[in-house]
Formats: structure tokens, sequence, C-alpha cells
């Protein structure tokens, strides 16, 4: 049985009358019959008594309109509570990206969805969104780098991240005009966590150049790379948009080494099973509308 078989038979209990309660149903006449007959057959109990034009409850029906009566209201109070269920998201999203690109797109998505359950998952790896949209744990990542998966489905249309080589500006490759292979073997390199995606492609630059790192000196935050650059430990590979305004202050240096990745492409990504709900594609084409390269509506599901 079902819920509409349930609340035709409770609306013909009342009514005891087939066509008033299609009327009331907006169905035809034969489909509420139809109705009642697959309850009856279901039940196997006769639920009416056909008396000429009119019809009348049989025991088995006054006994089973007690607890239709019941389906019905759990059901309606059920739909209300789920109507008042606020909607859920869950974004995984490197630190960097969380810092400097989340803000003003968080902003406008709490102000379409006031109400809504939004949680942040600041991660290190772009291996451990991936993670957490496999197990259902996040369901949207901004990601960086190449990481893919035959289960994800990717919005590659997000910006390319522009990367720099940056160092305090008092130090001896502060103020060279090009940096050669020469200039960086033995320095300090100040780096993010093994498995980060522009550390893999930076560590990945200095193998190509031939060029072997003196020392390297690996952070979980950037907050902490920059600081340390600043004081000038040694030189940091990092996203431009993070470190502009010490740049712009003087507080650090832009190297220019022409082997250095220019840029690293940014997207989201979601599970390929994921229900996009109404305010996860708000998420998703407000954030190619702020960041893409060519807005691509997310179109809802059909």
């Amino acid at each position: 049985m079902d819920t509409k078989q349930i609340l035709t038979f409770k609306i013909a209990a009342e009514t005891l009358n087939f066509t008033r309660t299609a009327r009331q149903l907006h169905f035809a006449q034969s489909s509420v019959t139809a109705q009642i007959q697959a309850l009856e057959r279901e039940l196997g109990h006769a639920l009416f008594e056909r008396l000429g034009k009119k019809i009348k409850l049989t025991e088995s029906g006054l006994q089973f309109k007690g607890y239709a009566d019941q389906i019905v209201q759990l059901t309606r109070e059920a739909e209300a509570k789920l109507t008042d269920i606020p909607p859920t998201l869950t974004i995984g999203v490197t630190e960097s990206q969380c810092t400097y690109r989340l803000p003003q797109l968080l902003k406008k998505y709490t102000r379409h969805h006031p109400k809504a359950e939004l949680i942040v998952k600041p991660v290190n790896f772009d291996a451990e969104v991936c993670e957490g949209i496999m197990d259902g744990s996040i369901d949207l990542g901004w990601m960086m780098g190449t990481h893919h998966s035959a289960s994800l489905i990717i919005e590659k249309d997000l910006i390319d991240e522009p990367m720099v080589l940056v160092a305090a500006p008092e130090t001896m490759l502060g103020n060279v005009s090009a940096i050669s292979a020469n200039d960086l073997n033995g320095q300090t390199f100040l780096l993010t966590s093994k498995g980060c995606t522009y550390r893999v492609l930076f560590e990945a630059a200095l193998a190509k150049q031939q060029i072997i790192a003196g020392t390297i000196m690996e952070f979980v935050t950037v907050e902490a790379i920059k600081q340390c650059a600043i004081a000038g430990i040694g030189l940091a590979f990092l996203p431009e948009i993070t470190v502009r305004a010490e740049i712009e202050k003087g507080l650090l240096a832009k190297l220019n080494w022409q082997a250095a990745p220019e840029s690293i492409s940014t997207y989201l990504a979601w599970h390929k099973g994921k229900r996009l709900t109404e305010n996860i594609r708000f998420f998703i084409d407000s954030a190619l509308a702020m960041y893409g390269k060519d807005h691509v509506s997310v179109h809802p599901e059909k």
C-alpha cells in the first residue's frame, strides 16, 4: 500500500461517496475506485460495502480507518518537519583558497541561504578532499592541480591560480633581476606539507633544473611560511594571492625564476552520484560567476 491509497481511503471513509472523494482529491472517479480496490486486495479484506448507489464501511473498514487517520497525520507531520530542515553544504578546500577566495563567495551564499547549515573543512591536500567526496563527508571540493577520479564530476572553469617564488628583500636573492638554477642551489626552501599540489609542482621544477636544496623546512600553514619568509629564513613558493599584500608593502620580494610553474588550475568537484540540491547548485553557479573563466550554469536535475 502507499500513502496515496491510504489518503484516498480516508477521504472516502469520511464522505462515503466516491464521486465527492474524487472531486476533493482532483482524481477521476475511476482512479478512486481502482485505488480502493488495490488497497482491499493488499489488505485481503473488503473495506466498503456497496449498497446500490451508496457505500458504507465494513467492520474491517471501520478498524482500518483509525490506522489510516494516524498514518495520514504522521505523514503530514513528517512532511512539515522535513520542510523545516535547513539545507546543508560541506565544502572541502585547501587553506589558501579558504582564506583568500571563499569569504566573498560565502558572503553571497549565506545571504541567499541565511538558514543553511554551512561547514567549511580546510584541508592540507587535495587528496583529502577527494577522500571526503568519495565517503560522502564533503559535498563540494574546491581543488587545485590535477587530481582526477572516474567517480568525480569536475567543473574546470575556475581561475588558474598564479604562483610566485618569494623571499625577504634583504636576502641575497631579494634584489636579483633574474634567478638562475645556480642561485637556487643550496638554498633553504619553506614548503607546505608533502602531497600539497604546489609543493609537488615546485619540487618537480627543482628536479628538472637539477637544483639541490640546502634545507627544506616543512609547514602546515601558509601563514607560518609567509612569516618565516619575511624573517629571511628561506624562499617560499606560494599562490600569488596569499602574498600579494606583503609584496605591495615591501615585506617580500617576488623572485624572477623563469622555470617556476606560473599557475595552477583550480576547480570544483563533486561525486557523480551526488544529488545537486538548489543550494549546492547556487554555490556552484556563484563560484563560476565570481571566479570562473567563462560562466557556465549548472542546470537543475530533470
